[in-house]
């Protein structure tokens, strides 16, 4: 009886079928354990589907299984993006250089490599790799990677000299753009935007970019004439009031949605890769030492794309798992995880406004786009049963103000602020510390984790 084929496998695999696929593999090394494609096909099924710690192994198992360099090569280079979806950065690299050597002529593995030297800020050694790889110089995608790494050092006007060769990719466009503010030329790149005759909306997008790498202040001329060509963009008003730092109450909802739904497909990664995000974990790990194995019914506020309900299913017994957010496109990938019963597209105030009580409300790294929490907090006595809890996370002022609107347009709170609020509304503070949020333009971002409990 003959097996069915690797390409049926691999169109499974495409199609999404992974246990399908996984069992065609499976059958194959089961009569053929020396089998480097469906060893490699299986890695891959794996990768594809979540299964990192599995799909290491089999990878791993692949590179020991051929000696041909093209085909070693393809197996580490595979292993180099499941390493760094699992945040093995030097293993990442360790892996892709490897395949670099086996096969120096792909290009396509001299950008993995280029992308794994970019999350390590290893600046310099992108720039010494470039030099000895000039067949990589027409590669627009690496021009991009040796500009990029050309400004962090401070040459500007390098990095602007390479980008004059590149095509007019948006990332180049952006980051032409910013290496010209950065100079003192943010009238030339605001020029160049009228001289096009495009819409704000471009404009908006070229300062976006320059204001998530690090440099607000160079985008806030861009956002003044923007706002004057836009002037109903409640957004843009947000962002504006950020870089004066006038606080208000709470971000615009269509600035978070239009914010999440853009960056939704590279939010995960961006996150837990690049600014080591553990938050979900870190939390749940707090509510599993206070709830034990209690059964609970949950909420998970801002639940984006789902990293907060995945720790809750695993860390806790959850009944029924429910999870709100404003973006769409966060939703859609909350739901690929299966982990919610339930997904609405609502913000928080009217997601609790008429919710069914819960014994467990969860909100991490949300609240940062409202700055006053009075209006959520006055919500817990109707939407927890007695003994429940709200865990959550905000970003943390030491200012002697208790709110105050940061420039990266997210909100940071004070501890008595927290305090405060839920002496207020009579909860009962079980949790309230801080701790490392994230990692912004290579700084730490100080966060405060909170559980109140409704007594």
């Amino acid at each position: 009886m003959s097996l069915p084929s690797l390409s049926e496998a691999l169109s499974l695999m495409n199609q999404g079928a992974w246990s399908a696929a996984r069992a065609i593999c499976t059958q194959h090394l089961a009569h053929r354990p020396d089998d480097f494609n469906a060893r490699h096909l299986l890695g891959l099924i794996l990768f594809k589907s979540g299964n990192l710690l599995v799909a290491t192994k089999e990878l791993n198992k692949a590179v020991q299984q051929t000696r041909q360099p093209r085909f070693k090569a393809q197996a580490l280079n595979n292993l180099a993006l499941v390493l760094q979806a699992r945040g093995k950065l030097e293993q990442a690299l360790e892996a892709c250089h490897k395949a670099v050597e086996l096969q120096p002529d792909e290009a396509a593995f001299h950008l993995n490599l280029l992308s794994l030297m970019e999350q390590q800020q290893q600046w310099q050694a992108i720039i010494a790799h470039l030099q000895h790889t000039p067949q990589l110089a027409i590669q627009d995608d690496a021009q991009l990677f040796h500009a990029v790494a050309l400004r962090h050092l401070g040459r500007y006007q390098d990095a602007l000299d390479m980008l004059h060769v590149s095509d007019e990719s948006i990332e180049g466009l952006h980051e032409y753009a910013l290496n010209q503010c950065l100079l003192g030329h943010s009238d030339t790149v605001i020029a160049t935007w009228q001289q096009s005759g495009a819409d704000a909306g471009q404009l908006i997008a070229c300062a976006d970019y320059i204001a998530e790498e690090g440099y607000p202040q160079a985008a806030t001329p861009l956002y003044k004439v923007a706002a004057h060509a836009d002037p109903e963009n409640l957004s843009l008003r947000h962002l504006l009031d950020a870089a004066n730092g006038t606080c208000t109450t709470a971000a615009p909802p269509s600035y978070v949605r239009s914010l999440y739904d853009t960056h939704a497909d590279q939010f995960e990664h961006r996150l837990q890769d690049r600014l080591a995000y553990q938050a979900p974990q870190q939390l749940c790990q707090h509510l599993a030492t206070l709830l034990g194995g209690t059964h609970i019914d949950a909420v998970d506020l801002g639940c984006g794309t789902g990293l907060c309900g995945i720790e809750l299913r695993k860390q806790l017994s959850v009944r029924r798992l429910s999870g709100c957010d404003l973006s769409e496109q966060m939703l859609r990938l909350a739901a690929d995880k299966q982990v919610y019963d339930e997904l609405a597209c609502r913000s928080l105030t009217d997601y609790l406004s008429d919710m069914t009580a819960v014994d467990l409300i969860t909100a991490t790294d949300v609240l940062i786009y409202t700055g006053n929490l009075d209006p959520i907090l006055a919500q817990m006595p109707n939407v927890l049963n007695s003994g429940g809890l709200f865990a959550f996370t905000v970003e943390h002022t030491t200012y002697d103000n208790d709110v105050s609107l940061h420039s990266s347009g997210r909100y940071r709170h004070s501890r008595s602020h927290i305090e405060t609020l839920a002496e207020r509304y009579r909860l009962q503070i079980r949790l309230l510390e801080a701790f490392p949020l994230r990692l912004e333009n290579d700084e730490t971002i100080t966060g405060l984790m909170v559980i109140l409990q409704q007594y």
